[in-house]
């Protein structure tokens, strides 16, 4: 029969830790919400697998791997059978080891911090116990995801088209974004349910300098309040979504007020939805408990690189002012640094791919900010399985753009290093999991 296990611990940083999620350092001045691990644990008696959420902006795989590989040890459950699911809140932190102003790099505190996913492993798995499966999905009751990478009048595309100037240019989103909710309720003999929502967008809402779980927070508060149950909140593909609708007038676009307001009225909006389908849920046979990883290599985009000279002039006046010359030959952000950071990349870049199926039920992590369009590729690659997408998973290797993003352009497009065939790899490599599966 299948089992299903529950654990949380609290990992809110130290203030002055820099928050990561922009160009300019912003210390932690103070905390409006804790940040946390989640983690929940299947098993049918054989396998076992682990899926672990962390308030983070992302964590690049080489962490992961050591994270992975510690889980192992503590509990058994093979490395390969776990996924890290970073939600990339903006109002938290960031490991990779380039380091910078915005890179998590207080030693003590990571030390804590993989013990800390161990613990939450291991009690994960000590808290598991018979469950029955329950599984519904429905639209959000209000729209909260909106593809942020807009056509223009003049063929181009722009990403957060904001400000006056794009007043009367703006054709429509560049696609479509994914507003279901996902909800699977774990019904446990003589324990608390366990449910698992999962919802895609970016977790960029509130900005400033206090800590903040931001959205996600607080779908996992409201839940648990309304239903006595352990709640797990995890992030699908969300490179090119986020929580503004540019093509609406700026009065209109914050029904409850923008900011902190705006996230409690997403976290609000889903726990409704929540609500609204949670006696409505298919059961589900149990099945068996799979887990596979892989990678995928992508070759290092190298277009730019004549540009490499005065990029880097420009870039290091921005890193020691954090502004860039109005009179700079170049002033995209995005591709002064791909293009100054190019030349110590390496050739080829991997992206980690997992999967973990509990019968039917498919959980499909790429590790960096997959487009909205690489899930809906993943589900017609695999028909009848119910897949659930893991954005920033095992992995925080950058923005993964669609081909078509690629000859588009945008933000996305000029930060990513890598190159065009990076959607075909991805999704082939997620389908073939699932087949394995």
């Amino acid at each position: 029969m299948l089992q299903a296990g529950f654990a949380r611990m609290d990992i809110t940083l130290p203030l002055g830790t820099g928050m990561a999620g922009y160009f300019a350092p912003r210390p932690a001045k103070g905390v409006l919400d804790p940040l946390s691990l989640n983690a929940i644990a299947f098993s049918d008696g054989k396998e076992t697998a682990v899926i672990i959420t962390v308030d983070a902006l992302g964590m690049r795989y080489m962490f992961c791997d050591e994270v992975c590989a510690l889980i192992a040890e503590k509990t058994g459950v093979p490395a390969d059978h776990v996924i890290l699911n970073a939600l990339h809140q903006h109002t938290s932190f960031v490991m990779r080891p380039k380091g910078g102003t915005c890179a998590l790099q207080d030693q003590n505190y990571i030390d804590v911090l993989y013990r800390k996913f161990a613990d939450v492993a291991k009690m994960a798995v000590d808290d598991l116990a018979d469950a029955k499966l329950l599984v519904s999905v429905a639209p959000a009751t209000a729209p909260l995801s909106f593809v942020r990478r807009y056509r223009m009048k003049d063929g181009s595309v722009k990403t957060n088209p904001n400000g006056e100037k794009y007043a009367g240019q703006i054709v429509g989103p560049a696609d479509r974004s994914d507003n279901d909710v996902r909800l699977l309720r774990f019904v446990r003999e003589g324990k608390r349910e366990i449910a698992l929502v999962n919802f895609c967008t970016h977790p960029d809402v509130i900005g400033g300098h206090r800590i903040s779980a931001d959205w996600p927070g607080f779908v996992r508060r409201f839940v648990e309040e309304e239903h006595d149950a352990h709640c797990i909140l995890v992030n699908g593909f969300q490179g090119d979504v986020n929580h503004i609708n540019f093509q609406l007038p700026k009065e209109e676009r914050f029904p409850a007020g923008s900011g902190y307001k705006h996230s409690e009225y997403m976290g609000r909006v889903i726990a409704d939805t929540v609500n609204l389908i949670w006696e409505k849920g298919e059961e589900k046979a149990g099945g068996a408990v799979r887990a596979a990883q892989t990678a995928i290599y992508n070759k290092t985009r190298t277009d730019g690189a004549a540009d490499y000279e005065i990029c880097k002039l420009i870039y290091d006046e921005f890193m020691r002012t954090f502004e860039v010359p109005t009179d700079a030959a170049i002033t995209d952000l995005a591709y002064l640094r791909r293009v100054v950071e190019m030349r110590a990349d390496p050739i080829w870049r991997r992206v980690p791919v997992s999967a973990i199926a509990v019968g039917d039920i498919a959980f499909v992590g790429l590790g960096g900010e997959p487009f909205t369009h690489y899930a809906t590729a993943i589900r017609e690659g695999a028909p009848g399985k119910m897949v659930i997408s893991l954005t920033c998973a095992n992995g925080f290797e950058g923005y993964l753009p669609t081909a078509a993003a690629f000859r588009e352009g945008g933000y996305e497009a000029t930060a990513s290093a890598f190159t065009p065939d990076l959607e075909q790899q991805c999704v082939d490599a997620a389908v073939e999991l699932l087949k394995m599966l």
